[in-house]
């Protein structure tokens, strides 16, 4: 069946393996975020960032989405945080926010008594919170 949303005429997006250029393997990926494509012709694709933690190098490119869920349902494959859809996991778990905050940017260079003209400028922030303890600040 053809997708309503898609013009007959659409292109194809390419996608490229998933795996290290340098090591020609994907058995040591570590996938940081995952990004939802606009509507396209063809396969399900996704838009994918990761690291090789062998070689160190990081790539981003367009990529099936078959490739980037058989890497994710590998046992040990969520090393860190992965940022999907606009959520954020860690231990394999959405992250939850958990309280707001307003933060300071300003940092006294000294350590005196600094007179009442300054300016502070703060910063609106959310807190995500795994299970396992792990907290993160997020701009509000």
């Amino acid at each position: 069946m053809k997708n309503p949303l898609v013009p007959g005429d659409a292109t194809r997006p390419h996608a490229e393996p998933l795996q290290c250029r340098q090591c020609r393997s994907d058995d040591h990926l570590d996938l940081e975020t995952i990004e939802s494509l606009e509507p396209h012709a063809g396969d399900l694709m996704v838009r994918v960032s990761y690291s090789c933690l062998a070689c160190e190098v990081p790539y981003t490119h367009n990529a099936a989405f078959h490739d980037v869920a058989a890497v994710l349902n590998r046992n040990g494959s969520a090393s860190g945080l992965l940022q999907f859809g606009g959520r954020y996991f860690h231990c394999g778990e959405p992250m939850q926010f958990t309280k707001s905050s307003a933060r300071s940017v300003y940092a006294p260079m000294t350590t005196e008594v600094v007179e009442d003209g300054l300016l502070e400028v703060y910063l609106k922030t959310r807190v995500i919170e795994c299970r396992c303890g792990f907290r993160m600040e997020l701009p509000a």
